[in-house]
């Protein structure tokens, strides 16, 4: 007689089956994440490229998964952003659109020392309502007070900075405002546009670093964060913003095309539009049609300059360019490990690999957001890996603010405020001209910015590796020469 296996013996082996072959299915795929991350360096870059019929002006071009220029030189892209000049941000800004407060009026985030850490977040269109709002404000002392901000905040020495930190690249955060003016629906360009955009390429130029131009917020809204300008997200589904937009990056690639073809092969890349996402948070086909747009718009006025694209949130997010017919382009992604604390580098890293293993195009990859927050072994250990596969990157950012008297690791440099308990930073609603132009006329980096925080030790100690072992690779070439002869 036939014995029948117990029910929960059943159970039982199935749960284990299916476990089993989960376990597998992971087993394989982190293996091929590593694998594929180990093995990940990019492809055609042992090409010399040598242009045929160099044009009078050639900036860098994307061949493969590199970027060359015009002698044929493979260029990589070591940088950091100067993010909160050309739009603000509330939490990287010594001012305010007022603290956090709760429904009685009381503060929603205080330290243990008494210090108000919480504050509103600065959409840059609120931020302009607010000093319209400002009964103390005359429209002409508005734009007095932005002109004292854009001077003050970067200046000549920031460019020393950065070259002398051994970076080749400044990626600029811009808002649709610094060039258009009148109502979102009927947006026409400033008379003096380009000045300011003018003056960061020159200072670019002067200090042989490159740029990367990257519209952070464009009209309607780009995906609804604070660093996007705007609460909305309506630039997607309006053909009217999107013509603005096209019309836009078209003005601004003819400009350096024609007028001032002398900065053309200062800007490394147009970074079209940054994070772009609808309101399900990713990157999809309704982007893609519109970023496609805009790269049309560009190329019929510049077939040179490097195109980049990006994607929210990993490498799987991006289209085969040659689905669009996209040539010279570069995809760019941020990468930031959110849950560091519980999620390893390694772990967060091994999963984006195994979504990039699935898509992984022939295009230059370039990281052009990321953090790794107060760790400095894990800054020098992923800064090593980007450059072992040959991904542009960008650090966020130059410079930020601190509420109290420590140091804070999204910025090289950083704005001890050494505010007490009860104090507050400016209110832009309410403070007066004289308050705010003596607060804008106070960000000078060498002035009231120190550099003694993480980011900073790292960047400069993954340089100083860098040039050690750039020097043990020219004593070994030369030993290699000296035995041959």
């Amino acid at each position: 007689m036939k014995v029948k296996t117990p029910i929960w013996k059943r159970i039982l082996i199935i749960v284990i089956s299916i476990l089993g072959m989960i376990g597998f299915l992971l087993g394989g795929a982190f293996l091929k994440a590593h694998l594929f991350g180990s093995n990940y360096t990019g492809r055609d870059l042992d090409k010399h490229l040598v242009w045929e019929n160099v044009d009078e002006v050639q900036p860098l071009k994307a061949v493969g998964k590199g970027l060359y220029n015009k002698n044929g030189d493979l260029v990589t892209l070591n940088g950091v952003n100067f993010g909160n000049w050309f739009m603000q941000e509330g939490w990287l800004s010594t001012t305010s659109l007022g603290a956090l407060v709760d429904k009685d009026g009381e503060y929603i985030e205080v330290n243990e020392e008494g210090i108000i850490t919480g504050y509103e977040e600065v959409f840059q269109e609120e931020l302009l309502e607010a000093l319209e709002n400002n009964p103390n404000l005359t429209e002409t002392q508005i734009e007095e007070l932005f002109d004292i901000y854009y001077r003050t905040y970067i200046q000549e020495e920031d460019f020393v900075n950065v070259k002398n930190l051994g970076l080749n690249t400044i990626r600029l955060p811009m808002y649709y405002r610094n060039f258009m003016e009148g109502e979102d629906d009927n947006l026409v360009m400033k008379e003096n546009a380009f000045e300011l955009l003018d003056w960061f390429l020159e200072m670019c130029k002067k200090y042989e670093l490159y740029a990367v131009l990257d519209m952070h917020g464009v009209v309607g809204g780009n995906n609804g964060y604070e660093h996007s300008g705007s609460r909305e997200i309506e630039f997607w589904t309006n053909e009217v913003y999107q013509k603005s937009m096209c019309d836009l990056w078209k003005n601004i690639a003819s400009h350096y095309m024609f007028e001032r073809s002398d900065l053309a092969e200062t800007i490394a890349t147009y970074d079209l539009i940054n994070e772009p996402c609808g309101k399900n948070q990713s990157t999809e086909k309704e982007q893609w049609i519109v970023l496609d747009k805009i790269y049309q718009a560009i190329r019929e006025v510049d077939n040179i300059h490097v195109i980049t694209f990006e994607g929210c949130w990993f490498f799987s997010s991006f289209p085969n360019p040659k689905e669009y017919e996209w040539d010279n382009i570069m995809y760019e992604i941020h990468l930031y490990n959110w849950n560091s604390g519980s999620i390893s580098n390694e772990l967060y890293f091994t999963f984006h690999d195994l979504l990039f293993s699935f898509a992984d195009y022939d295009v230059p990859y370039f990281i052009g957001e990321f953090n790794f927050f107060d760790n400095e072994e894990q800054w020098i250990k992923w800064l090593y890996e980007f450059d072992r596969r040959n991904y542009s990157w960008t650090v966020w950012n130059y410079k930020m603010a601190s509420v109290g008297s420590w140091d804070n690791s999204w910025g090289l440099y950083v704005y001890k405020m050494d505010l007490k308990a009860g104090e507050l930073k400016l209110d832009l609603r309410t403070a007066t001209f004289e308050e705010i132009a003596e607060e804008w006329s106070s960000l000078k980096t060498s002035e009231n910015y120190q550099s003694t925080g993480v980011m900073k030790k790292s960047i400069e100690r993954h340089y100083e590796e860098k040039l050690l072992a750039e020097d043990k690779k020219h004593e070994m070439e030369d030993d290699t020469e000296d035995n041959w002869n």
